[in-house]
Parts: C-alpha cells; structure tokens; sequence
C-alpha cells in the first residue's frame, strides 16, 4: 500500500535543483562543463550586506511570523523609491524565500478555483500546486509574442470557466528573459478585471531590468496583486534565504491564512538575514543602487554577447532584457539531430553535455512540448566579483559610457566565450553534415 497522496504518485523535486547537483557531481569528479543549466546570481554578495550580516549572526531571537518590522518598513520604502507603490507594511509577510510564500498562497487558495500558469514557466511552479492540491491549467504563451502573455490567450483560456482563478504571472521571465511594458500590462489588467483574476507576480528579477524600465502591476491592478519578490537575484544572496509577499487589503483573508501556514512551517525567516538586510536597505542605499546599475551592465553585455553569437549560426532567440535567462531555439539543426535519433529537447541538451561538456535545460522543463528544441539558458558561468571590479575601474577612469561590452566579455567572461563557441562550432558542423 503507498503511502503517497494518490495525485503525486511520480511526484519528484525541483527539476533544476536536481540538474544542477548532478552537473556539480560531474565537474567535482573532473568533467570539464560550461553550465548554463542554473539559475544562481554570479555576483558576490554585496560587502556592505555581508558586513551587517556579521553584526548581527550573535541574533538567535525567533522574530515575528510576519518579518521584522523594520525590514517590512524598509523594504516597502524601497518599493517607494524603485516602483512607486505605495506599500503598507502591515501587508508585507517575510519568509525563508519567496518560493514558500508561492506555495503558501496556492495551499490556502480555495481548491474549487483555478491556478493558471503560462508557459514557459519557472520549474517550481507547476510542482508546487501539485503538492497544495491544485490540478493546475497552463496557457501557452507564443515564442512570436516575445514570450508574452496577451489579452487574447487569457480571453481563450478563461472564457466560460468558473473562477475564482489565482494566475501566477512571472515579470520579468523566466526562463524567457522577457519584460512586460507599462501598455501591455495595462492592456492585461483590463482582461484581469473582466474575469476577476488574483494575480500573483513573480518580480524577483525586478531589479535586473537591463534599461531599468521595470512597471510592477501592482501599481496598476493593487487590488488584487501579490507581489512576490526577495533577496536571492538583485544581491546574489539566494544561499540567504529571505523573500516576501505583498498581499494587498482586499485579500485579507489570503494573508491571514498565508500568515498562519508560516507560523506551522517555518516560524519566521533567520533573525541575523531579517536584521542584516533592514540595516542596510537603510543606510546602504547608494551603495546598493551602485551595485544594481553595475550587474544590470554586465548582464547587458553578457545576453547581447550570447544572443548575437548564436544567431550568427542561424539559432533564433529572443533577446533577454532582464535577469540571467533567454531562449534560444535550435530548430536549425532538427534534420541533423533526428539523423542522429535525436527527437527531443531533453535529447538534445543529453547530447550537448555528452559532446562538447555544455549543461542547458530543455523548454519542456518549462511545460513547453517535448518535442521543442528550445532551451533555457543561463548566461551566468563568470566571475561577478572580477567583472564588478572591472566595470567599477571603468568608472572612476570615466571610460564606462564607451564600453565595447562584446570586447569586456571576451576579456573578462572566458567561461561564458568558451561554453558560447562551442555551441557555435556544433551547430556549424552540424549544419555541414
């Protein structure tokens, strides 16, 4: 007799986390591997953050379930400052990550609603509202529409089912690199309205935006917005441990329910990272927003670098415009890899490992098509340390607004040029054949 709940028989942990353990296995016993299968922030955390880290690791105090309430003043403040929201901290819940707020929030949604997801969509999602109770529904979002969701899709999707529905919207993407406009956020929340959606937006990459140009929907649709976001992309402080989930008055009963899970599971997030983190959004500004600038650059650079290498042997993608992550779609050599019996994107990304020891997820990771040769990539195996140094150098020389960044990455990135030329000298010969 299993033990198991009857809908997870098969169920399995995060697929990216069990990937990136296995390529860390391979290269401990010596496997030479350019990975760009995970999405982990290749900047060191912040000096300063680390700094009142170390004042406060003596703290062993079990703070309130709800976070610290000078870091939930603070961290609405910097909301103030980077979006315009205007946040009441009596709203805001921290917790050990904002993936266990995600899961909180699907666990006390009503099981008679809808969770809807768009795909391609981040690896946890789908899993955890399988583990809450949830069967969920996906939306297929179109590589043509740069990954978006549109008015259209949702119209088609939610017409004539019965809510409540709970969609979890991920801006900027992942695994697409995508950012939606001011417009077409506007233009979504008209159909949100309609059909009387909660949306919960994923913004942990909010701060990644290469040009800067970031709108939250929560300033646009407050009333039924959770705005999920934290620490462990925009620092680098993902080993931390420490995210949030803004629940707006009009759900009230989603927050006190999303409050009382925390105080069964984790109890509250680590006093020392609360404390730290508070400290320093206060009296670390400057520094902070000059670390953000300085990643955003480099990150520019790196996806620009990638995209155009890759599109120079025929392989289509998206341009990134945030974050770690873009698509890069290697339909171009479908007739080669199927004369080698390889069908699948898992097939596919099997066979670029063994080749020539480069590590991608495939999109079907991502709820896209098995067959797809679209694949997530993580354009993060460099240095950050080295290259934040660089760009802070290039700033006191005053050399920055004239930056070749191709010309940076290739001095400064030689794992990603390295992992980037060898695609590119499959796919050639590949092409040849």
């Amino acid at each position: 007799m299993s033990l198991l709940r009857k809908d997870l028989t098969g169920y399995s942990g995060a697929s990216n986390l069990a990937f990136n353990e296995k390529i860390k296995r391979l290269k401990s016993d010596g496997v030479d591997i350019v990975h760009f299968g995970f999405g982990q922030s290749p900047f060191p955390v912040p000096s300063q953050l680390v700094n009142r880290l170390q004042q406060f690791a003596h703290v062993n105090d079990y703070l309130s379930v709800a976070g610290d309430p000078t870091l939930r003043s603070e961290i609405c403040e910097f909301h103030k400052e980077w979006d315009n929201l205007d946040l009441d901290p009596e709203n805001l819940i921290v917790a050990t990550g904002s993936k266990s707020l995600i899961y909180l929030v699907m666990g006390v949604f009503t099981r008679s609603g809808n969770v809807w997801l768009a795909a391609p969509a981040w690896t946890t999602y789908y899993p955890q509202a399988n583990l809450a109770g949830h069967q969920p529904r996906v939306i297929d979002q179109k590589q043509e529409n740069g990954w978006k969701l549109t008015p259209s899709d949702i119209q088609a999707a939610m017409e004539g089912v019965e809510g409540p529905h709970l969609l979890i919207l991920t801006n900027p993407g992942n695994p697409s690199g995508c950012v939606y406009s001011k417009a077409e956020l506007e233009d979504l929340v008209k159909v949100f309205r309609q059909y009387d959606v909660i949306v919960l937006s994923d913004e942990i990459y909010g701060r990644l935006c290469f040009d800067g140009e970031f709108t939250s929907i929560m300033e646009l649709y407050p009333e039924k917005t959770i705005l999920t976001s934290g620490f462990s992309k925009w620092v680098g402080a993902g080993g931390w441990r420490l995210g949030y989930a803004y629940i707006p008055a009009d759900l009230s009963d989603l927050k006190t329910a999303v409050l009382s899970g925390a105080s069964h599971t984790h109890s509250c997030a680590p006093a020392p990272m609360q404390l730290a983190v508070a400290k320093s959004l206060k009296e670390d500004k400057t520094h902070l927003r000059n670390y953000v600038y300085r990643a955003r650059a480099i990150l520019s650079w790196v996806a620009e670098y990638c995209s155009s290498e890759l599109k120079s042997v025929g392989v289509a993608a998206q341009e990134s415009r945030a974050g770690y992550y873009f698509m890069p779609d290697f339909e171009c050599i479908r007739g080669a890899l199927e004369q080698r019996g390889i069908l699948t994107g898992q097939q596919m990304c099997d066979f670029f490992l063994q080749e020539i020891g480069v590590a991608l997820m495939p999109s079907s990771s991502f709820l896209l098509n098995q067959a797809d040769l679209t694949v997530r990539f993580c354009f993060v195996p460099f240095d950050g340390a080295k290259c934040l140094d660089a760009v802070e150098k290039l700033e006191s020389d005053g050399q920055l607004d004239s930056v070749d960044g191709r010309r940076f990455v290739q001095e400064n990135c030689k794992d990603i040029v390295r992992g980037i030329q060898k695609l590119v000298n499959l796919v050639k010969n590949l092409q040849i054949l």
